[in-house]
């Protein structure tokens, strides 16, 4: 199966051909950053190894150093499979947070409530900035409002589960930590 940057990059050229930059701005307009571990100098490498796979196809456009890359038949149907592989197996979505419970046992009451505390307050400013940027994006596609209520969603349950935690650590009380 692709990768899920390679998904991603699959995802942005089914809606047509695209320069690198211009796949850098589309996850920037539309804040795929806070969901994807994807860095700027990531692109042209993940680009190249798609089009070596045959999942996309370049083409030079406006001189010789830009290319305009297209999705091609057999990178949409890979694209296709993947897209139903990850939509019907869960898989963990919080394997940093959930590894970093698996441990917290090393950690004193106040360090937890601590590192607890900065995370919740992080996660607030994420879902505030998520709903401004929801905001701003007129005429958003039907795909671009399921990403935004589900990125919504998983934050508004995490911050509903950190303030019991934060709450029971301030308590005094240490079950389930």
């Amino acid at each position: 199966m692709i990768s899920p940057n390679a998904h991603l990059f699959l995802g942005i050229l089914t809606e047509g051909p695209q320069h690198g930059y211009r796949i850098e701005q589309i996850i920037n307009e539309r804040g795929m950053r806070k969901w994807t571990d994807l860095g700027f100098s990531s692109i042209y490498y993940i680009l190249e190894k798609l089009e070596k796979k045959g999942l996309v196809a370049s083409k030079p456009s406006r001189g010789k150093e830009k290319k305009e890359y297209q999705i091609s038949p057999l990178g949409l149907e890979e694209l296709r499979k993947a897209s139903l592989e990850r939509l019907s197996q869960p898989k963990p979505t919080h394997s940093q947070l959930m590894t970093g419970l698996a441990t917290c046992f090393l950690l004193d009451q106040k360090e937890l409530l601590q590192t607890l505390s900065l995370r919740k307050k992080q996660l607030e400013l994420d879902l505030l900035s998520m709903l401004e940027e929801e905001k701003q994006i007129p005429d958003q596609n039907p795909v671009a409002n399921k990403l935004f209520r589900l990125g919504q969603t998983m934050l508004e349950a995490e911050l509903s589960w950190l303030d019991q935690e934060v709450k029971d650590l301030k308590g005094g009380s240490n079950d389930g930590l």
